[in-house]
């Protein structure tokens, strides 16, 4: 009988109800919201697209220890052996059992945002006028040169109505600090997903990242040690593979 996980078991509990996954997602402690922010920007580019703000958060469905089955590329071979003979060779190996990543929990989510274009915006294309070359000759009028002129973005407009982004998020329960396992476990459960998800679609911001934000709840740190310092440490170092870090008290 597998041991008994009682940090994952309790999470579970709690987040059946959806006030609770959504405080996970904007928690009191963070006004400026920037645990969603982070997720959605593993899934939208800012480049592309500027949330200036978060307006809410609205989880449509919550599911629990979700299976994903890691994808087996099998190679084979053709042969032909002159003048005439053809022959077929393969070799297939299969595991018996393929290896299964199991998401603690999976969410979808729509965020109401507010945005601003990202950039600044080209105003308008000039032809300079017509110029020789080095020896004199006229330069080819598809080789003419050209001058683009961009102006600034239109400024924000704090009435402008907020648009409403779907947002998936994966999300792995670890009941104790151990970066080296939970990079292993996500990196390995993210290329699972990545493989069996269809392609990211294309928003009018430009091309989504990835089908799924990926969120790693650890237990919080405890008050003798120094918390603040620790979280942001992990958080940055899940930052840099495109991670985020949560921590909460055990249930």
């Amino acid at each position: 009988m597998a041991a008994t996980n009682p940090f994952t078991d309790g999470l579970m509990l709690r987040y059946l109800r959806p006030e609770n996954v959504e405080a996970l997602l904007i928690p009191a402690a963070d006004p400026e919201r920037r645990r969603v922010r982070s997720l959605l920007a593993s899934v939208y580019d800012p480049a592309h697209l500027d949330i200036t703000s978060v307006e809410s958060v609205h989880v449509d469905r919550t599911e629990f220890q979700t299976a994903v089955h890691a994808s087996i590329a099998v190679h084979g071979s053709w042969d032909k052996s002159i003048p005439t003979t053809e022959q077929a060779r393969a070799i297939v190996e299969i595991p018996a059992t393929p290896p299964v990543h199991w998401i603690d929990m999976s969410l979808d989510a729509v965020v109401a945002v507010k945005t601003a274009p990202a950039g600044r915006l080209l105003s308008s294309v000039d032809a300079e006028a017509a110029w020789a070359t080095a020896d004199g000759a006229p330069q080819d009028e598809f080789e003419r040169p050209y001058k683009l002129q961009y102006a600034d973005p239109p400024p924000i407009d704090p009435t402008a109505p907020a648009r409403n982004l779907p947002l998936r998020v994966s999300t792995l329960f670890f009941d104790r600090l151990d970066l080296v396992d939970a990079l292993r476990r996500l990196s390995q459960a993210k290329r699972a997903v990545d493989a069996a998800s269809p392609q990211p679609e294309v928003h009018d911001g430009g091309t989504m990242l990835a089908s799924s934000a990926w969120l790693a709840v650890f237990p919080a740190i405890t008050s003798d040690e120094p918390s603040q310092t620790t979280e942001q440490l992990v958080g940055d170092l899940l930052a840099t593979q495109g991670f985020v870090a949560a921590f909460e008290t055990a249930p």
